[in-house]
């Protein structure tokens, strides 16, 4: 008797669901499951620890975990390219480099891009509304290539590695960080603390308009903005339009400064674009209570790529993390014909949030609190995760 052909699962992207699935893997595996993951890093950036290694508490070997053997140690074929196509109609996915993968079961954790378009917007209406043949050339008089994303991690980790460097060759260092939520509000504090390590005249700014923290509770955000005015740090309660030639345009002022990092929320990842699976939201794949693409049902998604239609569930690591265990135990059940899960994001979930020195503010529902030994638990918390 023949036995049936292995059955091809394809993993595209090496966020926080997929390392699970591998960690899971290189214990649990079926012989007729041919898994191959497609993704342009070679290490997996722990986000929740990002803030910390900014400040200078971890080295960057803490925070990253070596992709390639975990592929090695789960018997999983690893490619190195990022994803620019997915035809769910043929079941293939086409990488930058037009290598073409055949796949029965799609698993996409690519992650998102982050949101730029207030910039983008800005430099389409600065063409606009000038007529003359030299300004209406391009789009180059608005300095994009500047203005540093936060996302992909591993691209910024090499932005922010030179603003260091920058910022020891200058007497007054201005960096801006353009966002409203708890990402942004990490990153400014951990920014301060490391650029005035260098130099106290240094200065970093937090452009958020007028909606700080917006999802968490009065009691939070008053303990976040004492710890702004405790690491004197400049915060502009203005949205920000334009960023060209040193100065940063808001509503309500200008700054000069000399690198702006948008830390600005997510949209849809670039290769969304170019795919026949339904998406919703500025790029985001249209998932249901199961993970499942909402219009291919061998396509799963989860993590900041994805959107649930069926309830609002909020782009953030503890639902890539939370969520996707239920996806690696999908994935495993689909292929063996046996029921899915749900996925019931929790009503209510611990935040900790770093200060930049070693202090952590929680949020936990409508209960706030905060101290050195919260920022103790985090880092148990986080080291764990990595660990395992």
């Amino acid at each position: 008797m023949k036995s049936l052909p292995a059955k091809k699962l394809l993993l595209a992207g090496a966020g926080h669901a997929h390392i699970g699935l591998l960690r899971r893997l290189s214990t649990e595996r079926s012989d007729n499951i041919d898994i191959t993951l497609v993704t342009e890093q070679l290490q997996f950036v722990y986000s929740g620890m990002l803030p910390g290694w900014m400040a200078g508490h971890y080295h960057l070997d803490d925070i990253t975990i070596d992709v390639t053997s975990l592929c090695e140690q789960s018997s999983v074929r690893f490619i190195q390219h990022p994803i620019a196509k997915v035809e769910a109609a043929s079941c293939t996915v086409t990488t930058t480099n037009n290598e073409i993968i055949n796949y029965d079961v799609l698993s996409l954790n690519t992650g998102a891009d982050t949101d730029t378009r207030w910039l983008h917007a800005a430099a389409t209406t600065q063409k606009t509304a000038q007529t003359t043949a030299t300004t209406l050339k391009d789009d180059t008089d608005t300095d994009t290539d500047t203005v540093i994303a936060i996302r992909p991690l591993s691209k910024f980790i090499d932005r922010w590695q030179q603003i260091l460097v920058d910022a020891y060759k200058s007497t007054h260092y201005r960096l801006a960080i353009v966002g409203a939520g708890a990402a942004a509000t990490e990153l400014v504090m951990s920014a301060q603390i490391a650029l005035q390590r260098i130099n106290p005249k240094h200065q970093v700014y937090l452009v958020c308009g007028e909606h700080l923290l917006s999802g968490f509770n009065s009691q939070f955000r008053r303990r976040v903005i004492n710890q702004f005015k405790r690491h004197s740090i400049i915060v502009v309660y203005a949205r920000a339009t334009s960023y060209n030639e040193g100065q940063l345009l808001t509503t309500q002022e200008s700054l000069e400064v000399d690198t702006v990092i948008a830390a600005t929320g997510v949209m849809g990842a670039e290769w969304t674009q170019h795919t026949d699976l339904e998406t919703i939201n500025n790029g985001f794949v249209a998932v249901n209570a199961t993970q499942q693409s909402i219009s291919h049902l061998n396509v799963f998604a989860v993590g900041d790529v994805a959107t649930r239609v069926d309830q609002s569930v909020a782009h953030s690591g503890v639902h890539a993390v939370y969520g996707g265990a239920v996806v690696a135990d999908n994935l495993l059940s689909y292929l063996e014909d046996k029921p899915t899960q749900e996925y019931q994001p929790r009503t209510r979930t611990l935040y900790l949030l770093s200060c930049g020195d070693k202090y952590a503010i929680a949020s936990w529902g409508s209960i706030s609190l905060q101290g050195r030994w919260l920022w103790y638990l985090k880092q148990f918390i986080d080291k764990r995760f990595v660990k395992s």
